[in-house]
C-alpha cells in the first residue's frame, strides 16, 4: 500500500536536551511530517540513549549537539561558542520553524534560533519546573522576547507566563498529547503480571510507572520544593503502601520503571531499601524497565502519579487505558485528572493522603467505573497526539504568514546586540552561583 505524499509546507526542525525519551517530540515530528506535510528534523543531545533510536525508526534526521550548560562564570565564553555554533547549524539548514523542548535546550535554541534569524522560532514548555526556580524563571523572561511565541503545555505554566506579563497573543497553550491508537483498552490484551510475581488473580493492583530521578540539589537552578528530594515520589507511593494494606491485605503493588540517568539506580536502590524496611518483600515489586507499560496499565486497578512538580505526568496514559489514576494536586495533572470526575487528587508529599486516595479507588469500584469512562472520553476529547498536531500545524502556519526570516543583515545587527546581552545573563549566573555558595558555607557553620 503506497503512502500519500503530500507537498512540503516548510522545513521544521524541533530541538531537545536529551539523548533519553521525548517519545512525545519524535511522534510529533512523525505525525507533523506525515500528516500535515512538514519537512521535519531534529537536534539531540550527544550520548548514548534511545532517542537517536526512535527518530532512526522513523526515518527523522537528526543531529547531535553538546547542550550541557557551565556552572561557572567564566565558562561563558563556551556557552556563547555553542549558541554561535549551533546559529550557523540553523542558518546553513535554513529551517522556517525551530521548537525547542526542554530548558537547556529552550535557552541555547532561542539565542542560536535568533540569531540565525529563523522565521518563527517556539519554545513547547515540556514541564513548569524552570518557571518555579528563580533564575531559570529569570532567565526565560529575560530573553523570551526571542521568540514568535510559546507554548506552555498546561493550563498552569500558562499562568505562569501570564503572572510574568506575557501578552496573551504570544502564548498558545497546547497539551503535549498522547497517540490514541497506540492506547487504545479494546486492542490491548492485559499482561498477566499477577502470575509473573505468584500474586492471586483477584488481587486489587496498583502500579506507579515512572522514571527514578534522584534528588534535587539546593542549587538556584532547582525550585524551593524539589530541594533535596526526588521528583517522582516513589517514596510516598511505598510509605503509602502500609496503610492500605491495613484495609486491603491483599492489595499488590508495582513500580515500574528504571533509574534515570547515572544517579537513577541509587535512587531505586533506596526505595528497594526503604520497601524492605517496611516489610513491603511480598506486596510490592520493583520491575525496571518495560515495554509493555500498555499491558499493565490495562492489568492495574489503580494508577498513581504523585510528583511534585509534573506537567501532566503519565495520566494521559492511563486515562485513555480506562485505568483509574490517583495524582498529585500540581502542574498539569489537574487539567487531565478533574477530582471526583476523572479521578482522585491528593496532596503533595503526603502519603497518607496518597493512602486515602487509593483507598477512596478500591472501596468505590462503581465511582471508579465512572472514572475511567469519564477519564478516556475527556483524554479523547482534549489531550491526543491528533488535537496536538492540528494545533501545532496551526500555530505554524499563523506565525509563518506573519514572518520574516534569515535576513543576512538582521543576522550582523543581532551578533552585535548578543555580548551585553550574555554579559547580563553571565552576571545573574554568576551572583545565583556566589549565593548558593554562600548558603552552603552558612549551614556548614
Amino acid at each position: 500500500m503506497s503512502i500519500l505524499k503530500l507537498p512540503k509546507k516548510g522545513k521544521l526542525c524541533h530541538i531537545a536536551a536529551t539523548t533519553e525519551g521525548a517519545t512525545w517530540m519524535v511522534e510529533q515530528l512523525r505525525e507533523l511530517r506525515d500528516r500535515e506535510g512538514w519537512d521535519v528534523s531534529a537536534i539531540i543531545s550527544k550520548g548514548n540513549g534511545n532517542l537517536s533510536s526512535k527518530l532512526r525508526n522513523e526515518n527523522i534526521p537528526f543531529e547531535t549537539f553538546d547542550f550541557e550548560f557551565p556552572t561557572r562564570f567564566v565558562a561563558m565564553p563556551i556557552l556563547l561558542g555553542r549558541v554561535w555554533t549551533l546559529s550557523l547549524l540553523l542558518r546553513r539548514k535554513r529551517f522556517d520553524v525551530v521548537q525547542t523542548h526542554l530548558f537547556q535546550s529552550m535557552v541555547l535554541g532561542r539565542l542560536a534560533a535568533w540569531l540565525a534569524d529563523v522565521p518563527v522560532r517556539l519554545a513547547m514548555i515540556a514541564s513548569p519546573y524552570h518557571l518555579e526556580a528563580d533564575t531559570p524563571r529569570w532567565i526565560d523572561r529575560a530573553t523570551c522576547w526571542m521568540e514568535s511565541g510559546l507554548i506552555p503545555s498546561c493550563l498552569y505554566t500558562l499562568n505562569l507566563y501570564r503572572a510574568m506579563g506575557i501578552r496573551e497573543g504570544r502564548l498558545f497553550l497546547t497539551y503535549y498529547g498522547v497517540d490514541e491508537t497506540r492506547f487504545d483498552p479494546v486492542t490491548t490484551q492485559a499482561v498477566d503480571i499477577r502470575a509473573e510475581f505468584g500474586w492471586s488473580s483477584t488481587a486489587p493492583l496498583i502500579g506507579m510507572i515512572a522514571y527514578f530521578y534522584p534528588p534535587r540539589p539546593a542549587t538556584w537552578a532547582t525550585p524551593p520544593q524539589l530541594r533535596n528530594r526526588a521528583n517522582k515520589r516513589q517514596e510516598d507511593f511505598i510509605q503509602a503502601a502500609p496503610i492500605v494494606l491495613r484495609e486491603f491485605p491483599d492489595a499488590r503493588f508495582l513500580l515500574v520503571g528504571s533509574g534515570w540517568d547515572e544517579d537513577g539506580p541509587k535512587e531505586m536502590q533506596k526505595m528497594q531499601e526503604l520497601a524492605a524496611r517496611l516489610g513491603l518483600e511480598d506486596q510490592l515489586r520493583f520491575t525496571g524497565f518495560r515495554s509493555d507499560v500498555r499491558n499493565i496499565l490495562k492489568a492495574l486497578d489503580v494508577s498513581v502519579q504523585a510528583s511534585i512538580i509534573e506537567n501532566l505526568g503519565g495520566t494521559l496514559e492511563s486515562l485513555l487505558m480506562n485505568c483509574p489514576v490517583v495524582a498529585t494536586r500540581t502542574g498539569g495533572m489537574v487539567d487531565s485528572i478533574q477530582d471526583g470526575v476523572t479521578g482522585v487528587l491528593v496532596n503533595l508529599l503526603d502519603p497518607a493522603d496518597l493512602a486515602n486516595g487509593i483507598l477512596h479507588m478500591l472501596g468505590n469500584p462503581d465511582k471508579a467505573e465512572t472514572f475511567k469512562r469519564n477519564g478516556r472520553a475527556l483524554a479523547i476529547e482534549r489531550f491526543t497526539l491528533h488535537s496536538t498536531i492540528t494545533r501545532l500545524n496551526t500555530i505554524y502556519e499563523l506565525l509563518l504568514h506573519q514572518a520574516h526570516g534569515n535576513r543576512q543583515w538582521v543576522q550582523i545587527g543581532r551578533w552585535v546586540l548578543v555580548l551585553p546581552i550574555f554579559a547580563l545573563l553571565g552576571d545573574r549566573l554568576a551572583w545565583s552561583i556566589l549565593w548558593t555558595r554562600l548558603q552552603r558555607r552558612l549551614k556548614r557553620l
